[in-house]
C-alpha cells in the first residue's frame, strides 16, 4: 500500500477519509481495502457517516468505496455526508436519523436542550438531542442518551433497573443515579461557560459500583459512539 494514499480521520459521529487525487481508482481501492483492514480492531460495528475528500468521485464511485470498506471491516456506513457540506452537525444529523429509527420502539426522544430549573421525565428510556445543562434534571426508568452536554442532574433505572446507564458527549453531571447507586460530582461548577471539551462516555453499575468509560478512541473504536448506545438501548 502507498503510505499516503489513504488516510482516516474520524470524529463522534463519523470518519473523513482523504484520498490521492492522482492514484488510479483500481489500486486506490485495493489501498481502501488494505487500509480498513488494518484498522479494522478499532471500529467494532460501528454505524456511521461518511465523507470522502481529495478528489472527485462519481456516485458509482463512491458507492464501490463504500462497498470495499463494508467489506474490510465491520463499518455499516449510514450516510455518505457531500463534502462541500461536512460538518459535526451534518455528521450528528446523519447518525441521529440512524438511531432514530433503531431505537423508537425502545426509548422517547426529546428534540433540544433541557433549560435550568426543567425536570424531563421518561417511562422508558431517554434520548436527549441537546444539553443538559447545570440546573437542569433529567429522569427516566430506563436508560438515558444526551447527544449534547451533561453537566445537570441525571437519573437512570429510577425503579431500580440496575442494567440502565447514562451517556453523553461531555458527562460531568452535577449528580448521577442509576438504580439505587448515587454520586455527587465535585469537579462541575454551575458557573462553568461550556468551555471544558467534549469527551464521550457512558457510566453504569457493575458490582453495584459506578463504571466510566470513554466512547471514542482506542479503548471504545472510532464511531463506538453511536453503535455502542444503540446496541446498549435496544438490549435494555
Amino acid at each position: 500500500m502507498r503510505p499516503s494514499s489513504v488516510i482516516i480521520k474520524s470524529c463522534a459521529y463519523g470518519l473523513i477519509i482523504l484520498l490521492d487525487h492522482d492514484l488510479p481508482f483500481d489500486l486506490l481501492c485495493r489501498d481502501v481495502a488494505e487500509k480498513f483492514r488494518e484498522a479494522a480492531r478499532f471500529f467494532r460495528n460501528a454505524q456511521m457517516a461518511v465523507s470522502f475528500k481529495g478528489r472527485e468521485l462519481t456516485e458509482e464511485q463512491e458507492r464501490e468505496l463504500v462497498g470495499v470498506i463494508c467489506e474490510n471491516s465491520h463499518i455499516q456506513i449510514v450516510c455518505i455526508v457531500d463534502e462541500s457540506r461536512e460538518s459535526s452537525d451534518y455528521y450528528k444529523e446523519a447518525v441521529v436519523r440512524a438511531l432514530e429509527s433503531t431505537v423508537s420502539e425502545h426509548a422517547a426522544v426529546y428534540f433540544g436542550s433541557i433549560s435550568p430549573g426543567q425536570t424531563l421525565e421518561s417511562e422508558n428510556s431517554l434520548v436527549i438531542l441537546g444539553d443538559v445543562p447545570p440546573g437542569a434534571s433529567v429522569c427516566a426508568d430506563g436508560s438515558v442518551i444526551i447527544l449534547g452536554r451533561c453537566m445537570g442532574q441525571v437519573t437512570a433505572g429510577y425503579s431500580g433497573y440496575d442494567e440502565a446507564f447514562v451517556a453523553a458527549l461531555l458527562l460531568k453531571p452535577s449528580f448521577l443515579r442509576i438504580a439505587s447507586s448515587a454520586c455527587r460530582s465535585a469537579i462541575t461548577k454551575k458557573e462553568d461557560d461550556g468551555a471544558i471539551p467534549n469527551e464521550p462516555a457512558i457510566a453504569y453499575l457493575k458490582d453495584d459500583h459506578f463504571v466510566m468509560e470513554p466512547l471514542e478512541g482506542e479503548n471504545a473504536g472510532s464511531g463506538s459512539v453511536f453503535e455502542h448506545l444503540k446496541d446498549r438501548i435496544i438490549r435494555s
